[in-house]
């Protein structure tokens, strides 16, 4: 064997493991995006699972199962009439409620899961538009945000619309992007969401709008689409008739109008929830937070304004002008998360280009102010009553220990009965629960047929139903204070007041007295 041949033979090893070894650098370096997505995911997992069902019902869900439990035709006449919802979401909570027979607290992990899937398309769109640093970014923004993971462990369709919303957008741009033979797979299925949306929350007819108006300005490619927003429109035909019995009623949670609204209350409320209160309170906060909010959003689509980021945000321009136009309020803080993952992107665009200048440590800055202000008020969410929604278990707690069986209670106003109706506390009581402002007159007359009664008056967001607490004003007129509570929050909505009034005046010979207000 020759020198040169032996030479060969000894080097050939050497270089089949420098092969492997770039080989092994290359899955790495390809494997890492998605180890952003995966950590992303954990995040968000624990955020949205943890403890999930331990809190009590808020309202709402009570309200979702109450309504639920109708067989299918009496429940589309309770939602056109009773509700300003579409009747997908109930329907879908119908039949699992026969199938699944689970308590009302575990169909949570199902509107909880929609949340992963909300962090994977984001970290999908991010990632096809603007680079995997981008995606990362965004990723970690949206499991982390703070009113999405509220929301998101709640059982109601703000979750599934979020969701849906990204996911369609995900699936329209992959559809573009897909060679011919794989993309009508993906058009299938972003039909199918587009048809879901306003059947899930009318507003997700808005976000549909905006996909067909970003079809129309990229034709050539995405001129499939335009079905997608016709196959909508036409789903909704049947249930016309309903819009048009709710279509007066709905929008008037928040009016413009009334002196509890404010801009920068709502930009602060709409991008995070839990921060502490001495922030909020502090003077100009909000102010300053809408600047760099709205000015982030602002950057977010110019830099990208020839990707489909505007686009994906054009709703929240659209539900403003619908707002200001027509009076509805469909601009209140949950009728605009489904637009938190543009944000979110938004957000990670601004961070990347800073990064490729001298002001990359601004970029940082900022990407660490978001997650050091998640970081902040998560656990406030999650661990700190004040910034929570009601604790209808310690109402219940505080009637089995001071409530007589021969008590009254009146709900003002009436939709937490779906919650409590059927705790041991109130189990066995006559409960009063006004659901309108005209059941008022009816339910003070009520009282006034039981004179020696005692009465508990439990009073959570009365502004929906007696903004002007009538009924409290009856009884403070005609009754005595026995004891009164109070479960302070962060948020009026949130607060649950509760005072025993005593027989009424005259019944036993009472005379007024004044009791000092605790919390339960």
């Amino acid at each position: 064997m020759s020198v040169s041949s032996a030479t060969a033979t000894l080097e050939r090893p050497q270089v089949r493991e420098s092969d492997e070894g770039a080989s092994s650098q290359a899955r790495l370096a390809a494997a890492a995006p998605y180890g952003w997505l995966a950590l992303a995911l954990a995040l968000g997992a624990l955020c949205r699972f943890w403890h999930l069902t331990a809190p009590s019902l808020f309202i709402d869900e009570g309200f979702t199962f109450h309504i639920s439990s109708y067989d299918p035709k009496s429940l589309l006449h309770a939602v056109a009439y009773t509700d300003f919802h579409p009747p997908l979401f109930y329907l879908a909570t119908h039949y699992l409620m026969g199938w699944l027979h689970w308590q009302p607290w575990d169909y949570r992990y199902l509107t909880a899961a929609c949340g992963l899937v909300t962090i994977a398309a984001t970290w999908g769109i991010a990632r096809m538009l603007f680079g995997t640093t981008a995606a990362a970014i965004a990723a970690l923004f949206v499991a982390l945000e703070p009113n999405l993971i509220v929301w998101d462990r709640l059982y109601r369709m703000y979750a599934i619309l979020v969701a849906l919303t990204t996911l369609s957008w995900w699936l329209l741009l992959k559809a573009e992007a897909s060679e011919l033979r794989r993309r009508w797979f993906f058009w299938a299925a972003y039909w199918l969401c587009a048809v879901l949306l306003p059947y899930v929350q009318y507003l997700g007819g808005v976000a549909v709008l905006s996909q067909s108006l970003y079809a129309l300005a990229h034709r050539r490619r995405c001129w499939p689409a335009l079905i997608g927003g016709v196959a909508a429109l036409a789903a909704l035909v049947p249930w016309f008739w309903a819009i048009r019995v709710q279509y007066p009623h709905g929008g008037l949670v928040l009016p413009l109008t009334s002196p509890r609204f404010s801009w920068p209350v709502l930009v602060r409320a709409v991008i995070t929830s839990g921060i502490p209160a001495a922030w909020v309170l502090s003077a100009h906060f909000d102010q300053i937070f809408c600047a760099i909010v709205l000015a982030i959003a602002a950057a977010g689509v110019y830099l990208g304004r020839k990707t489909a980021l505007a686009f994906w945000l054009l709703p929240v321009l659209i539900q403003l002008v619908v707002t200001i136009t027509t009076g509805k309020d469909i601009v209140i803080p949950r009728h605009l998360y489904a637009y938190l993952p543009a944000f979110a992107v938004c957000l990670a665009l601004v961070c990347v280009r800073l990064f490729a200048t001298k002001w990359r440590v601004a970029g940082a800055a900022l990407a660490l102010s978001f997650f050091a202000m998640s970081a902040v008020s998560i656990p406030n969410n999650l661990f700190v009553q004040y910034y929570q929604f009601p604790d209808w278990y310690a109402i219940n707690t505080l009637l089995l220990a001071r409530a007589h069986k021969t008590d009254l209670i009146i709900l003002d106003q009436g939709a937490e009965y779906w919650v409590v109706h059927d705790f041991s506390g109130f189990r066995g009581h006559q409960i009063d629960a006004p659901g309108i402002p005209s059941d008022i007159p009816p339910d003070v007359r009520w009282l006034e047929g039981y004179p020696k009664r005692r009465v508990w008056y439990i009073e959570n967001q009365p502004f929906f139903t007696d903004a002007g607490r009538h009924i409290q004003a009856d009884l403070e007129r005609t009754r005595p204070r026995v004891g009164a509570w109070i479960q302070p929050r962060i948020f009026d909505e949130d607060v649950v007041r509760v005072v025993l009034y005593g027989p009424r005046f005259g019944a036993r010979g009472l005379t007024k007295s004044v009791v000092k207000t605790t919390s339960p």
